[in-house]
């Protein structure tokens, strides 16, 4: 049998187009499952990258109904973080992804030759994608969080950390309960490679994730909440028929009503946003704790588990 040898180089190409890698992003709501969405493409070459990511996300309210807020926040996020990491890896944040959030998740890398790498992706969302429209920019809300993202660059939350360190203080046998990179003072929830949800603390009385509701980045720090909610309520759908009865809580540390560093207006909108988080947890049937310190988040994790 004669064997015909190819060169991609022997067909025409565009006079003054380019070359370019591209590969699919999904997002899959069920780990382990075989459902999943496009919601993004990134095409990248030597001279550099475009993403181009999903404009229509509320469709997904037809799937998940008002559950869909979640998801929709772990997606806006994901893209974030990996337009992020496109400029600092370039090629390398594909080609060995390091996502954001649970539920990412990378397709084969190919070739393709267009007008511009954002017409590339652009072309290619517009096929693979029902959460995507042409000549759509994104939505505002997206844009907000890219800006404010860029703004707190590296400024992870610390909370989880000194929970963890305060209540191991106090009770050497709960350091188990506490996710591992906790325990070992790992960065995390930044970069994530794996996709399943993120869980800071699960005993076998209280399964609960932490965070906080910054007066100076509250749009950010919003969203990473409602992500942190969407974990909870992952793991708490997985754990129904068990045998074990456990609270889910999302317990937040918020700035005191009498903080001298936060006005009355940033006051006004945490109570707002608390409001609507409250919302959200009462939907998926878990608890929202607001509270003033990390001690007194340590203290109530500590009676919690022991009752």
């Amino acid at each position: 049998m004669m064997e015909i040898s190819l060169d991609t180089n022997m067909f025409p190409q565009l006079r003054d187009g380019v070359r370019a890698h591209w590969a699919p992003v999904f997002f899959e709501p069920i780990s382990g499952s075989y459902e999943r969405f496009v919601v993004g493409v990134a095409a990248f070459n030597d001279q550099g990258f475009h993403l181009e990511w999903a404009n229509q996300l509320d469709r997904l309210t037809c799937f998940y109904g008002a559950n869909a807020r979640g998801a929709i926040s772990a997606i806006q996020i994901a893209g974030e973080y990996l337009q992020e990491d496109l400029v600092k890896r370039a090629g390398r944040a594909i080609g060995e992804p390091d996502p954001a959030v649970s539920g990412i998740a990378f397709g084969d890398t190919r070739e393709a030759e267009g007008n511009s790498l954002e017409g590339i992706a652009q072309s290619w969302m517009a096929a693979l994608s029902s959460l995507y429209q042409s000549g759509m920019a994104q939505n505002s809300r997206a844009r907000e969080l890219v800006e404010v993202a860029a703004e707190t660059e590296g400024s992870g939350d610390r909370l989880p950390f000194l929970v963890c360190d305060y209540v191991k203080s106090k009770r050497v046998g709960f350091a188990d309960f506490f996710s591992a990179d906790l325990r070992e003072n790992r960065q995390r929830r930044a970069k994530r490679n794996n996709q399943e949800p993120v869980i800071d603390f699960s005993g076998s009385r209280l399964v609960a994730n932490f965070g906080t509701l910054k007066a100076a980045s509250l749009p950010r720090s919003f969203e990473l909440v409602k992500l942190r909610l969407w974990d909870l309520n992952t793991v708490q759908v997985r754990d129904k028929g068990s045998m074990a009865a456990r609270n889910y809580e999302m317990i937040l540390q918020r700035p005191a009503k009498d903080d001298p560093q936060v006005s009355d207006k940033q006051q006004n909108r945490l109570d707002e946003a608390l409001k609507e988080l409250e919302e959200q947890a009462d939907e998926k049937q878990l608890r929202l704790r607001p509270l003033e310190t990390y001690q007194q988040i340590g203290d109530h994790v500590l009676k919690a588990e022991a009752a």
